[in-house]
């Protein structure tokens, strides 16, 4: 089962979402209230975000921190130009919200009249209105999955957080999350405003042996001298650091690995640009905080959270056939949440869920009126470069009864690009010669958004189709390309590689003729035309095409090798 996405029309380009957000936001918590909330911090739209004090957990209501956040991205003409993991984090965090209430109210789930229902939304208590945001996003799931759903807890008619029911099945669920450690936060604050003082791009790596409590400021005055002079003195559970330089401008993705190992916090920051035509990273730093007692402090969390949990279904008297009691966790912060552009697969840390999973199957069995642990963890998917390209829910489910493995279902929430269109295009086939097949993919889509009739976008689709295996979409969009503009060689070679992969020789073959008809020094033609006579077994006629092809380029390795090979079996024969 998987969440349907936000409407399209809604992502026209980011500032009409932004609009339509901030337009949300107004709604349902009042624009006077939202203006009050911030004026309690004297908020000057225009201050440095280089400080770094965004990154803090601010004592104003978070939906006044979303609506700040918005205006700022008005302010930069609706870019991410300075470019933070924690503000990207805040964003996808806010999109969630938007999504899952808004769809709650046109249910007719939550009533905004309610008293109840204000007193959640306005709530002062940062915690509880994290809980809320939860509640809101696991009943939404229910809800766009064909669930009748209710919250209990706002109507007043019992404690449990959500109650769903479809085709005979009940389901009871109480929702929790558990929270990241803050003084990790606290710590790159000031890590992070340091480095720019100095103008040094680093990564720096930290290991503590157990969450740092105490002391902080002699911490962090610690690593800053380990930073510039290489001496690390001991200091409360300060066990490593390690700083790693990072380049001042480069081509994404960033040329480094970052071990997965106790990671419990990892913050990103840079700045971005278009140059020579194409969008760089430009002063990256990035500060990785990694903690060796990491998992028993999850694990005692969490066991606190079911514990809690428990307590609250105790109090439903139901039971019976189709009946299910269920505790749903979002563990995405205490896991540590990873958003930094993408430069691995292995970025996300199973060994740590793998235990959760395994703790949560041992508490299902000490408590068999449970059915299950849901655990939900929240991705953040950047692309190279650093900009939010969709957001990722899991949701795993955990029963006493299954065997180690995961039951995944996902939600992916795209987010906008208002670059254009030839930007999108190059740095797609940037991507697609580095190998980044699925990013590039993401890129040359959303060109096409843009602009449907970009001859060399559907061409390189039809490239990549063909390097992927796909040759029937490879052909539609070489078809697509040639309908805007039918002399367009390099469309009409992808067309006849997608036929000759799919045994279509003799009509390949004649495609590569009409790309040598248009451009008699287009090596690909000669080339690819080679290689369907050689599988035609006509070795004489392939090689004619291969000394055409070694003429226009004497260094052309494929042809050197396919002449090679030509000449040896027919010698040999």
């Amino acid at each position: 089962m998987v969440l349907p996405m936000i409407p399209l029309e809604e992502f026209k380009d980011l500032s009409s979402l932004i609009s339509s957000v901030t337009k949300f936001l107004e709604e349902v918590f009042g624009r006077d209230f939202l203006v009050s909330e911030l004026k309690k911090l004297e908020w000057k739209p225009r201050s440095r975000p280089e400080e770094y004090e965004y990154l803090r957990e601010i004592s104003i209501h978070r939906a006044a921190k979303w609506y700040k956040l918005l205006n700022s991205f008005k302010e930069r003409g609706y870019r991410f130009d300075l470019r933070f993991s924690i503000e990207v984090e805040e964003f996808m965090e806010l999109l969630l919200f938007y999504y899952s209430l808004k769809m709650l109210i046109e249910k007719e789930v939550i009533d905004l009249r309610s008293r109840v229902v204000q007193g959640k939304l306005h709530s002062g208590d940062l915690e509880q209105f994290d809980d809320f945001i939860n509640e809101l996003l696991v009943a939404a799931n229910y809800v766009s999955n064909g669930f009748n759903v209710a919250m209990p807890e706002l109507s007043g008619f019992g404690k449990v957080d959500i109650y769903a029911e479809k085709d005979g099945i009940k389901i009871w669920c109480e929702c929790k999350r558990l929270r990241r450690d803050e003084p990790y936060l606290e710590i790159a604050v000031e890590i992070l405003r340091w480095l720019h003082e100095k103008g040094v791009n680093a990564l720096i790596d930290i290991t503590f042996a157990k969450t740092p409590r105490e002391k902080l400021d002699t911490i962090v005055k610690v690593i800053e001298k380990y930073i510039e002079k290489g001496q690390l003195e001991k200091v409360g559970p300060l066990e490593q650091v390690m700083v790693s330089p990072l380049p001042s401008i480069s081509d994404a993705p960033l040329d480094i690995r970052i071990s997965t190992e106790n990671i419990e916090y990892l913050v990103y920051a840079a700045y971005m640009g278009i140059f020579e035509g194409r969008m760089k990273i430009k002063n990256p730093r990035i500060v990785v905080f990694r903690n060796i007692n990491k998992i028993n402090e999850v694990i005692n969390k969490l066991e606190r959270r079911l514990r809690d949990a428990y307590e609250q279904l105790g109090r439903v008297e139901a039971s019976g056939r189709g009946v299910r009691k269920v505790i749903q966790v979002d563990v995405s912060d205490a896991v540590g949440a990873i958003v930094v552009p993408y430069y691995g697969r292995d970025i996300y840390r199973e060994e740590v869920l793998r235990k959760i999973e395994d703790s949560c199957r041992y508490w299902l069995f000490k408590y068999p009126d449970v059915d299950a642990v849901i655990l939900m963890i929240r991705r953040v998917h950047l692309d190279p470069f650093g900009y939010p390209h969709a957001l990722v829910v899991e949701y795993r489910t955990v029963t006493p009864y299954t065997p180690l493995g995961w039951t995944v279902e996902t939600v992916i929430i795209p987010v906008p690009s208002n670059y254009p269109a030839e930007i999108l295009t190059n740095t797609a086939t940037m991507l697609k010669h580095k190998g980044f097949y699925n990013l590039a993919l993401h890129f040359y889509r959303k060109a096409l958004e843009i602009n449907p009739n970009l001859k060399e976008v559907w061409n390189n689709l039809a490239d990549l189709y063909n390097r992927l295996g796909m040759f029937e979409e490879a052909l539609r969009c070489a078809d697509r390309a040639l309908e805007i503009d039918s002399s367009y060689t390099s469309a009409l070679i992808n067309k006849g590689i997608a036929l000759a992969q799919l045994g279509k020789l003799e009509e390949a073959i004649r495609y590569f003729d009409k790309a040598i008809s248009f451009n008699s020094k287009e090596k690909k033609a000669w080339y690819n035309k080679a290689v369907a006579l050689t599988t035609l077994g006509k070795y004489d006629e392939a090689l004619k095409c291969l000394k055409k092809a070694l003429e226009i380029d004497p260094n052309y390795k494929h042809a050197k090798n396919l002449h090679a090979y030509i000449t040896l079996i027919t010698q040999h024969d």
